[in-house]
């Protein structure tokens, strides 16, 4: 298998940022005397809010306002970044520099809006590392769907099967599969269960255990 571009997620692949959106979202139920359901929030990574706003509607009841709960999380993040910085996983810019160096293509894809996902991989110096950019406004429709890496392949010019996605999550694993690519998962918040385990072709500890994987296959 001939390997030309690697793509990549963002939240809990790039940035260490999964563990601090299930935090802010705990806070923002709880000052609202709201159950919280953190196994409800873990299976929405990877979609996009509005096409998660339905079902967190339904689920709340039409006496809760979901868009004001999440713009009250956005602050509660947005307070962090403030304070502490967007924190990058381990290995990202070493990762990022040796593909460039290697000649491998880039491309993000992930399913946060453009305006916000350009903003944190700023704030980690990598938002011109990728030759495109794909966000979830952009596809019709959100991961689990192949929509969002089938873009990113097209930007790129290359096939599917010449691509690499790198995911953390069910859905953008299953995501990955669906669109052919080679999906390798890196896992966050969830590892690689029985139901994911035929779908992932390698599974890597951390980012940069990406660059001697790369080694072997070429």
């Amino acid at each position: 298998m001939s390997i030309h571009a690697v793509i990549f997620d963002m939240d809990g692949l790039m940035l260490d940022t999964e563990r601090l959106n299930l935090s802010c979202w705990r806070r923002t139920f709880l000052e609202a005397g709201l159950p919280f359901d953190e196994q409800l929030l873990l299976d929405s990574r990877g979609k996009h809010f509005v096409a998660e706003y339905e079902r967190w509607q339904t689920i709340l009841g039409p006496g809760v306002d979901f868009e004001q709960l999440h713009q009250k999380k956005l602050r509660y993040v947005e307070e962090y970044f403030s304070q502490y910085g967007v924190p990058a996983k381990l290995g990202l810019h070493a990762l990022l520099d040796w593909l460039k160096q290697q000649g491998y293509k880039l491309a993000l894809a992930t399913s946060t809006a453009a305006q916000r996902a350009d903003m944190e991989l700023e704030r980690v110096g990598v938002l011109d590392r990728f030759d495109v950019r794909v966000y979830g406004p952009m596809v019709a429709h959100y991961k689990p769907e192949p929509d969002i890496f089938l873009k990113a392949c097209e930007l790129l010019g290359e096939k599917p099967e010449n691509c690499m996605v790198l995911e953390d999550s069910p859905n953008g694993v299953k995501a990955a599969a669906a669109a052919g690519v080679f999906t390798v998962m890196i896992p966050d918040l969830t590892g690689v269960t029985q139901d994911l385990a035929p779908l992932v072709q390698a599974q890597c500890r951390t980012l940069l255990d990406v660059i001697p994987l790369l080694e072997c296959m070429e």
